[in-house]
Protein backbone atom coordinates (compact mmCIF):
# COMPACT_ATOMS: atom_id res chain seq x y z
CA UNK A 1 0.00 0.00 0.00
CA UNK A 2 2.81 2.43 0.89
CA UNK A 3 4.65 1.65 -2.35
CA UNK A 4 1.48 2.25 -4.36
CA UNK A 5 0.87 5.58 -2.65
CA UNK A 6 4.53 6.53 -3.19
CA UNK A 7 4.28 5.74 -6.90
CA UNK A 8 1.09 7.79 -7.08
CA UNK A 9 2.82 10.78 -5.46
CA UNK A 10 5.86 10.39 -7.74
CA UNK A 11 3.58 10.31 -10.78
CA UNK A 12 1.88 13.50 -9.61
CA UNK A 13 5.26 15.16 -9.06
CA UNK A 14 6.36 14.15 -12.56
CA UNK A 15 3.14 15.39 -14.14
CA UNK A 16 2.97 18.73 -12.31
CA UNK A 17 6.73 19.24 -12.57
CA UNK A 18 6.63 18.44 -16.27
CA UNK A 19 3.88 20.95 -16.93
CA UNK A 20 5.77 23.55 -14.87
CA UNK A 21 9.00 22.91 -16.78
CA UNK A 22 7.15 22.92 -20.09
CA UNK A 23 5.55 26.26 -19.25
CA UNK A 24 8.90 27.80 -18.33
CA UNK A 25 10.55 26.47 -21.49
CA UNK A 26 7.64 27.71 -23.61
CA UNK A 27 7.96 31.20 -22.11
CA UNK A 28 11.72 31.15 -22.64
CA UNK A 29 11.30 30.03 -26.26
CA UNK A 30 8.85 32.88 -26.85
CA UNK A 31 11.45 35.38 -25.67
CA UNK A 32 14.13 34.09 -28.06
CA UNK A 33 14.11 36.00 -31.36
CA UNK A 34 15.48 33.12 -33.39
CA UNK A 35 16.69 29.64 -32.67
CA UNK A 36 13.89 28.58 -30.36
CA UNK A 37 13.91 25.11 -31.93
CA UNK A 38 16.24 23.52 -29.31
CA UNK A 39 14.09 24.89 -26.48
CA UNK A 40 10.91 23.56 -28.07
CA UNK A 41 12.62 20.19 -28.60
CA UNK A 42 13.31 20.11 -24.85
CA UNK A 43 9.66 20.96 -24.18
CA UNK A 44 8.56 18.06 -26.41
CA UNK A 45 10.88 15.67 -24.55
CA UNK A 46 9.51 16.91 -21.22
CA UNK A 47 5.99 16.31 -22.56
CA UNK A 48 6.78 12.70 -23.40
CA UNK A 49 9.05 11.83 -20.49
CA UNK A 50 7.41 13.64 -17.61
CA UNK A 51 3.86 14.74 -18.36
CA UNK A 52 2.61 11.70 -20.28
CA UNK A 53 4.43 9.17 -18.11
CA UNK A 54 3.38 10.92 -14.89
CA UNK A 55 -0.21 11.12 -16.04
CA UNK A 56 -0.31 7.41 -16.83
CA UNK A 57 1.25 6.49 -13.47
CA UNK A 58 -1.20 8.76 -11.62
CA UNK A 59 -4.17 7.25 -13.44
CA UNK A 60 -3.18 3.61 -12.88
CA UNK A 61 -2.07 4.00 -9.28
CA UNK A 62 -5.04 6.26 -8.49
CA UNK A 63 -7.47 3.58 -9.64
CA UNK A 64 -5.55 0.96 -7.67
CA UNK A 65 -5.61 3.13 -4.53
CA UNK A 66 -9.32 3.79 -4.95
CA UNK A 67 -10.02 0.05 -5.17
CA UNK A 68 -7.72 -0.96 -2.30
CA UNK A 69 -8.73 1.88 0.06
CA UNK A 70 -12.43 1.27 -0.65
CA UNK A 71 -13.27 4.97 -0.83
CA UNK A 72 -16.72 5.78 -2.18
CA UNK A 73 -16.38 7.30 -5.64
CA UNK A 74 -19.09 9.87 -4.94
CA UNK A 75 -17.08 11.35 -2.08
CA UNK A 76 -16.93 15.07 -2.90
CA UNK A 77 -13.17 15.63 -2.87
CA UNK A 78 -12.49 12.47 -4.88
CA UNK A 79 -15.13 13.12 -7.52
CA UNK A 80 -14.08 16.75 -7.99
CA UNK A 81 -10.40 15.78 -8.06
CA UNK A 82 -10.99 13.10 -10.70
CA UNK A 83 -13.07 15.48 -12.85
CA UNK A 84 -10.42 18.21 -12.65
CA UNK A 85 -7.66 15.67 -13.40
CA UNK A 86 -9.59 14.47 -16.46
CA UNK A 87 -10.08 18.08 -17.59
CA UNK A 88 -6.34 18.78 -17.26
CA UNK A 89 -5.48 15.54 -19.07
CA UNK A 90 -7.94 16.40 -21.84
CA UNK A 91 -6.41 19.87 -22.22
CA UNK A 92 -2.97 18.31 -22.42
CA UNK A 93 -3.87 15.59 -24.88
CA UNK A 94 -6.25 17.53 -27.10
CA UNK A 95 -4.56 20.91 -27.15
CA UNK A 96 -1.13 21.23 -25.54
CA UNK A 97 0.67 18.27 -27.10
CA UNK A 98 -0.50 19.05 -30.68
CA UNK A 99 0.19 22.76 -30.12
CA UNK A 100 3.72 21.94 -28.98
CA UNK A 101 4.28 19.78 -32.08
CA UNK A 102 3.10 22.65 -34.31
CA UNK A 103 5.35 25.14 -32.52
CA UNK A 104 8.33 22.81 -32.89
CA UNK A 105 7.58 22.29 -36.60
CA UNK A 106 7.22 26.06 -37.12
CA UNK A 107 10.52 26.72 -35.34
CA UNK A 108 12.24 24.14 -37.54
CA UNK A 109 10.89 25.84 -40.67
CA UNK A 110 11.83 29.32 -39.44
CA UNK A 111 8.35 30.80 -38.92
CA UNK A 112 7.00 32.20 -35.65
CA UNK A 113 3.37 31.32 -34.79
CA UNK A 114 2.88 33.83 -31.97
CA UNK A 115 -0.90 33.29 -31.68
CA UNK A 116 -0.52 29.55 -31.14
CA UNK A 117 2.20 30.18 -28.59
CA UNK A 118 0.12 32.71 -26.64
CA UNK A 119 -2.99 30.53 -26.55
CA UNK A 120 -0.87 27.52 -25.61
CA UNK A 121 0.60 29.41 -22.67
CA UNK A 122 -2.87 30.33 -21.39
CA UNK A 123 -4.11 26.75 -21.68
CA UNK A 124 -0.95 25.42 -20.05
CA UNK A 125 -1.35 27.76 -17.07
CA UNK A 126 -4.99 26.63 -16.82
CA UNK A 127 -3.98 22.95 -16.81
CA UNK A 128 -1.31 23.67 -14.20
CA UNK A 129 -3.82 25.46 -11.96
CA UNK A 130 -6.30 22.58 -12.31
CA UNK A 131 -3.62 20.13 -11.21
CA UNK A 132 -2.65 22.28 -8.23
CA UNK A 133 -6.30 22.19 -7.12
CA UNK A 134 -6.32 18.40 -7.61
CA UNK A 135 -3.22 18.05 -5.43
CA UNK A 136 -4.92 20.14 -2.74
CA UNK A 137 -8.10 18.06 -2.92
CA UNK A 138 -6.23 14.77 -2.74
CA UNK A 139 -4.05 15.79 0.20
CA UNK A 140 -6.48 17.86 2.31
CA UNK A 141 -9.67 15.88 1.52
CA UNK A 142 -11.72 18.94 2.53
CA UNK A 143 -15.21 17.50 2.00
Amino acid sequence: MGVLRGLHVMGAIFMLGGISAQLLVRLQAGGVAGGSEPLLAVARRVQLAMVSAGSAVVLVTGIALWVTDRIKFLTGWLLLGVLLYLAAAALDGAFLAPNLRRLHAAARSGTSPAAADASGTVVEVTAWALLVVVVFLMTARPF
